[in-house]
C-alpha cells in the first residue's frame, strides 16, 4: 500500500486528469467545417490515455532526475524518502511514455487523412519533455515557453485536424506566465531576472501572435471563435488579477505565494475547458468537464491526506546561532 501509493504520488495523478480535461474540450467543441468524433468511447479512451500517461511521464521524469537535489530540500518525497528506488522509477517513466505513444498511436487510426498526426504531436510531446526536465528548466524563461509548449501541444492530442488553436494559445500563456511567477516568488535556482521576465513575456506575444496567424491563413478567426473565446479571456483576466494581489501581498512567505499561484493556476486549467464549452454551446461537455474537475479536487486532496503520515518531515533551514 505504501508503494502504490508512492506511485501514485510521484505520477501526480490527480493533476494528470488536468491534461485529460485539455484534450476532451478540444473534442467536445462544436466547430463549424470540422466533422465530430466518429467513435466517441474509443476516441474519447485513447486520448484521454495518451494525455495522462504523457503527462505522468513527465512528472516521474521530473523526480527522477532531481532526485539527488530532493535528498537535500525536499526528503518527504517518493524517491529521497526510500519509499520508492531509482530504478523502479526509471522502469516506470519508460513504461509511462510507452503507453502514452502507444495510445496514440491506436488514436492516429482514427484520423480522417489516415496519417498518425496524433503520434507524432505525442512523440513532440515526449522529446520536449525530456528537453524541459533535463535542459530547458535550467535555462531560465527557454524552460517556462517549453511548458507552455508542451500543454498547448497536448490539448490538440483527440483533435489534430480541427485547426483551432484559441485553446492552445490561452493554455500556452497561462502556464508559462503563471510557472514563471510562482518560480521568482519561491526564489528557484537559476533566478530568474528582469530580463528573463521581459524575454518570456516577448516571447509569449511572439508565439501567440503566430498561432493567430496560423488562424487566420486556415480560416479560423471568425465570429464564432472570437465568441468562444471570451469566456477563457475572462477566465485569465479573474486569475491573473487574483495573482498581481498575490505578488504584492506581503503579509506571507514569498515561497507559500508562490506554491499556491501554482497549484491555483493548475485547477484554474479546467476553468479555461469549461468556459470555452459555454460560450461554444457544448453544454454536456462542459458538465464532463466540471465533474472531472470535482474528480481531480478530490484525489488532490485524498493524495495530500493519506501522504501525510507517510512522508518524512520537511527539512528546517533556520540556523541557530552557536551559544557562547
Amino acid at each position: 500500500m505504501r508503494s502504490i501509493l508512492a506511485v501514485f504520488q510521484i505520477m501526480r495523478v490527480a493533476l494528470a486528469l488536468t491534461a485529460v480535461a485539455d484534450v476532451w474540450t478540444l473534442m467536445f467543441l462544436k466547430i463549424p467545417g470540422y466533422s465530430a468524433v466518429r467513435d466517441p468511447v474509443a476516441e474519447f479512451a485513447l486520448a484521454a490515455l495518451a494525455s495522462f500517461f504523457l503527462y505522468t511521464f513527465g512528472m516521474t521524469l521530473n523526480d527522477l532526475l532531481d532526485s539527488r537535489r530532493d535528498r537535500l530540500f525536499a526528503p518527504w518525497r517518493p524517491i529521497p524518502s526510500g519509499r520508492l528506488s531509482v530504478p523502479a522509477v526509471i522502469v516506470l517513466s519508460l513504461v509511462l511514455m510507452l503507453l502514452g505513444l502507444f495510445s496514440a498511436t491506436l488514436l492516429s487510426w482514427f484520423e480522417p487523412l489516415h496519417f498518425p498526426v496524433a503520434l507524432m504531436l505525442a512523440m513532440v510531446i515526449s522529446l520536449m519533455i525530456v528537453f524541459y526536465n533535463a535542459t530547458g528548466k535550467y535555462l531560465g524563461y527557454i524552460g517556462f515557453i517549453a511548458l507552455g509548449l508542451i500543454r498547448a501541444v497536448n490539448c490538440l492530442i483527440g483533435r489534430p485536424d480541427a485547426g483551432f488553436l484559441i485553446l492552445s494559445l490561452f493554455l500556452f500563456t497561462h502556464i508559462a506566465v503563471a510557472t514563471a511567477v510562482s518560480y521568482r516568488l519561491e526564489s528557484k535556482r537559476p533566478r530568474l531576472r528582469i530580463t528573463g521576465i521581459w524575454k518570456l513575456l516577448a516571447s509569449v506575444a511572439l508565439i501567440d501572435a503566430f498561432a493567430m496567424l496560423i488562424m487566420l491563413l486556415r480560416g479560423g478567426i471568425t465570429r464564432g471563435a472570437l465568441i468562444d473565446a471570451i469566456g477563457p479571456a475572462v477566465v485569465a483576466v479573474v486569475y491573473f488579477s487574483w495573482v498581481l494581489r498575490q505578488i504584492f501581498n506581503h503579509h506571507e512567505a514569498p515561497r507559500k505565494r508562490g506554491e499556491r499561484i501554482m497549484l491555483v493556476g493548475l485547477f484554474t486549467l479546467f476553468a479555461y475547458d469549461a468556459s470555452l464549452l459555454a460560450a461554444n454551446g457544448a453544454f454536456r461537455g462542459m458538465g464532463i468537464i466540471l465533474a472531472l474537475a470535482g474528480l481531480s479536487y478530490m484525489a488532490f486532496w485524498v493524495m495530500r491526506l493519506t501522504g501525510k503520515g507517510l512522508t518524512v518531515g520537511r527539512p528546517r533551514y533556520r540556523i541557530r546561532a552557536a551559544r557562547p
